[in-house]
């Protein structure tokens, strides 16, 4: 099929259902910037740093992410310049870390990685194939014009991380940096207008990042284009998705392709810059928040980062986040950064009850190695979705994302309808109470569920047998034979009976 580059052609094709059905995807956030794996744990989080760059204040080079090494590096006197003169000398460049890293990922296991995938539960992985520092992952044919020839890592990390992945039935995603490349610019993002300046590079950026998009999309047909940071003024990004979809019938782009659009005279851009620095400032002192705009272009999956929304979208969407405060690994960031598998499990049965998807990453070591403290509540996660998958894959929201036990445990629910009558194995019309509590005893209260009085058919999952119950206006009474082993979390499935 022959796609139209306009917006209204493209928002006719459905969104793929693989997508929705499937809950869990892995981000690897894995570059240069992981051989110094550093940024300063006392930077706050994402939500500090974004709100002081919609105040119009100076970040300092201050951002939890190591993936922002080199941004940081270049701002005289911050935490992650002083800390790589004194690791590396004054004359290390960033570039320098090439040779470390390339040697390092001669050796990692994209076996090991896709494995650890399988068994956290993900359906589906998005790769990294360039960030914000310009160096890309594959072997691109497309030159760099400010860096040396063959500036590519020397194995096809992309390709051989996507075959592994798809060998284990997996779905691969691609991210690129689309709005903005640090090898196209030597000033350093401090403030929102350094960002807005970092995102018009230009008519022939614009022209080297569609190349890059394009030659991915050939070389390795991903199931999802996941861009970042906007896209250049020109060309128009409906060109490239377009492109992408006459070739991945089921794929399927995100929502961060807004385009730059600060003047090209160099004094009416800096006039424009000025005036929103000052508008930013004068936002922050009334104490109003910048509210993002809101895509006018077309896209598949809206994205968040860090934050759950409060209330279900009405269309397909995804929560990305580190297991810690970075995507990139960051060696100093301290156990209790991180998240546990319990907390894991809990933030998985959030975003499902509210529609969405979790795209949590991992960020491996300048050696290719993904830190244990990364596996392990992945691990926990993946045993836990062995037993009460059923209640998060292939789910929607129900009519309501949230509910409470009788002594004030948080309820997360979830909706399925399967074609055909029940079946005796969660299929049919179900809802689950995903109950967030690790222990439960033999009597459960389920409160406000009154919409599924009639269900009479209700089980823990785990278990086979059907469980005693009663309603009491509209709370559910449940009884159990035994109180439960300690999970992270606890199911009951309702269903009609058939």
């Amino acid at each position: 099929m022959n796609f139209q580059a306009d917006k209204r052609s493209l928002d006719a094709r459905p969104v793929p259902s693989w997508y929705q059905d499937a809950k869990l995807g892995i981000f690897v956030h894995w570059g240069l910037y992981s051989v110094p794996a550093y940024a300063d744990p006392t930077s706050g989080d994402f939500a500090d740093f974004m709100r002081d760059l919609t105040a119009g204040r100076d970040t300092a080079g201050r951002i939890p992410y190591a993936e922002w090494y080199l941004n940081s590096l270049r701002v005289p006197g911050s935490p992650t310049a002083r800390h790589h003169e004194r690791t590396y000398g004054s004359d290390h460049s960033y570039f320098d870390f090439r040779r470390q890293f390339d040697e390092g990922a001669t050796r990692a296991d994209f076996d090991a990685w896709a494995e650890l995938f399988t068994e956290a539960g993900a359906r589906y992985a998005v790769m990294v194939t360039r960030h914000l520092d310009g160096y890309p992952l594959w072997p691109t044919k497309v030159p760099n014009p400010h860096m040396p020839a063959n500036f590519h890592a020397d194995r096809d990390l992309v390709g051989d991380l996507t075959a592994a992945v798809r060998a284990r039935g997996l779905r691969m995603g691609l991210y690129y940096a689309g709005g903005i490349d640090w090898t196209f610019t030597d000033r350093p993002i401090r403030t929102m207008t350094d960002l807005m300046r970092a995102q018009s590079l230009g008519r022939d950026y614009g022209r080297y990042a569609a190349a890059h998009w394009r030659e991915l999309i050939e070389a390795y047909q991903p199931s999802i284009l996941w861009n970042d940071m906007g896209w250049p003024a020109d060309p128009d990004p409906h060109e490239i998705f377009a492109f992408y979809y006459d070739r991945v019938g089921d794929g399927l782009v995100n929502d961060r392709w807004t385009q730059a659009s600060t003047p090209r005279n160099k004094v009416f851009r800096a006039l424009y810059l000025a005036f929103v620095s000052a508008a930013l400032k004068a936002a922050a002192r009334g104490g109003r928040k910048i509210i993002p705009p809101t895509p006018t272009f077309h896209h598949d999956i809206r994205t968040h980062e860090y934050d759950v929304p409060r209330t279900p979208a009405t269309s397909a969407w995804e929560l990305t986040r580190g297991i810690g405060r970075s995507f990139g690994y960051n060696a100093e960031e301290p156990a209790g950064d991180l998240l546990t598998g319990t907390d894991l499990v809990c933030l998985l049965a959030e975003v499902a009850s509210l529609g969405g998807n979790l795209l949590i990453n991992v960020g491996p070591d300048g050696q290719g190695r993904i830190p244990a403290s990364q596996q392990r509540p992945l691990r926990e996660l993946g045993a836990w979705l062995k037993v009460h998958g059923e209640a998060i894959y292939g789910t929607r929201s129900w009519t309501r994302p949230e509910t409470t036990t009788g002594d004030g445990q948080r309820v997360r629910l979830t909706h399925r309808v399967d074609p055909g009558p029940g079946d005796g194995n969660g299929t049919g019309d179900t809802v689950y109470a995903i109950l967030l509590t690790e222990s439960l005893g033999d009597n459960i209260v389920v409160r406000d569920l009154a919409a599924l009085a009639g269900r009479r058919r209700i089980r823990l999952l785990g278990t086979d047998a059907d469980l005693d119950h009663a309603w009491s206006g509209p709370d559910l009474h449940v009884r159990l034979p035994a109180p439960p082993p300690h999970r992270a979390a606890h199911v009951l499935a309702l269903t009609v009976e058939p």
